[in-house]
């Protein structure tokens, strides 16, 4: 059942993108990341639709990828490569053909792209087409996926200056923005848990720890830990509370210790007691 469900949020996700790509990046000829951003480039030199050529370098990047980087690649990214060339070609072959101010291409073109691939990374999924090559990146040079997918995407729109121009460029940029912003947000919000992270060190670590397990019903686990300056031993906090508990722990730490040293960070991908199955978030 998980499996099919996998495969169900993965074909909507798909959906969504060829959405993205067929109703605003492809018509308004936007310049972004990714195969669509290289389709843009290229349809002035090459004679083919940009639904075809976009179909073509996708299905390029797929057989490479799946040559160099194995069978984990090729079935997480062939409900992907399957699907999409028939929903772009449904989206632009059947839905009626609208144009919309370049601005507004940019920006609803990027936050469904962004939304469509949290989806389908959140459930294991793929979207191939530049992705294989940033893990071919990684996998052969070391170099990590996110730092080769930002100079894919800044080398495909700033190229985008020599052909159509600053305008086109800085309208472009709104897009890769806006889908790296949308991406983060769907892998937190659709299955993960927002959180925070709590390092307390404190020589009033027990009446912290009694405070935070008896009023926000929230565990804690205490390590020891040594100054590497002082040479101090003290003990060391680690707490998780959902966002809403935010303040509640800040108040409970400056009422017993004002001076403990805190670190706070955010916190996702939680599994356990209290966050995946338990009605507390």
């Amino acid at each position: 059942m998980k499996r099919i469900k996998k495969i169900l949020m993965i074909e909507l996700g798909t959906f969504i993108f060829a959405l993205s790509v067929g109703l605003f990046i492809l018509p308004e000829r936007i310049l972004t990341g990714g195969v669509a951003g290289i389709t843009s480039l290229l349809t002035d030199f090459i004679p083919i639709s940009e639904d075809y050529l976009t179909i073509i370098l996708n299905t390029f990047l797929f057989v490479l990828g799946s040559v160099l980087l194995g069978k984990e690649f090729f079935l997480n990214t062939l409900i992907y490569s399957v699907s999409y060339p028939f929903a772009l070609l449904s989206v632009t072959r059947l839905l009626p053909e609208y144009h919309v101010d370049p601005l507004l291409a940019s920006l609803y073109g990027g936050l469904m792209g962004g939304v469509s691939m949290g989806i389908m990374f959140r459930n294991g999924g793929s979207s191939g087409g530049t992705d294989a090559l940033a893990l071919i990146a990684e996998k052969y040079f070391h170099i990590k996926v996110s730092t080769v997918v930002m100079i894919m995407d800044s080398i495909t729109v700033l190229a985008g200056l020599f052909i159509y121009g600053l305008n086109s460029v800085l309208i472009g940029m709104i897009s890769v923005i806006l889908t790296s912003i949308a991406l983060e947000k769907t892998m937190s919000i659709y299955g993960g848990i927002q959180a925070k992270k709590f390092e307390i060190i404190s020589d009033k670590y027990e009446e912290i720890a009694a405070d935070i397990h008896g009023i926000i019903e929230r565990g804690s686990t205490v390590f020891d830990v040594t100054g590497g300056y002082t040479g101090n031993r003290k003990k060391m906090l680690l707490v998780i509370v959902s966002d809403d508990q935010y303040s509640a722990v800040k108040e409970i730490i400056d009422r017993h210790d004002p001076t403990a040293f805190v670190i706070i960070s955010e916190a996702k991908d939680i599994n356990g007691e209290g966050f995946t199955y338990e009605p507390r978030i």
